[in-house]
């Protein structure tokens, strides 16, 4: 998590408010859809790339191996051939939310949100995560165990470890 959801910006404000919601229609006990899923979406990117719009794809450091290469292959439509993929899948997150929902704060809302970022990876890598049996679920070590990256961790650098505290960088 790069980007604080208690910072002063309007970004920062506009997560805190999702976040609230999310918490709300988890204790409310409402089912995942479209619209959470939407905010779940948001409010990694937001986490990640300290904005709600479209990331970078050029440029978003978190890419797997072969998704570098294709990005920096120089074929006019490479973005065709990778996606932005969510390393604890969205439905995981919220289900989080709610096997947590008597106890959900603002910050461990955003720590199930924030402590995996998204990671650019090629179509066909996509694929063998859903042949793997991986589409839905499945700890993001073992969904990534077979996808070569390098130059990151799958878990966020600013995460919080089981003792509390912030990994240094």
């Amino acid at each position: 998590m790069r980007h604080s959801i208690h910072d002063k910006s309007l970004d920062a404000k506009k997560a805190r408010i999702l976040i609230n919601a999310l918490i709300d229609c988890a204790k409310s006990g409402v089912r995942p859809n479209f619209p959470i899923n939407k905010m779940l979406w948001g409010i990694s990117l937001y986490l990640e790339c300290g904005s709600f719009t479209r990331e970078n794809w050029r440029t978003y450091p978190r890419a797997s191996d072969a998704a570098k290469l294709v990005r920096d292959s120089g074929d006019k439509d490479w973005k065709r051939h990778v996606t932005f993929e969510h390393v604890r899948p969205l439905v995981v997150m919220y289900q989080m939310f709610l096997d947590e929902r008597e106890t959900l704060t603002l910050e461990r809302a955003t720590l199930i949100i924030g402590e995996y970022p998204p990671v650019l990876v090629t179509i066909e890598e996509e694929l063998r995560i859903s042949k793997l049996g991986f589409k839905h679920g499945g700890e993001p070590e073992q969904r990534y165990a077979h996808i070569p990256i390098s130059g990151f961790s799958l878990r966020s650098e600013a995460a919080p470890w089981k003792d509390g505290k912030a990994k240094s960088r």
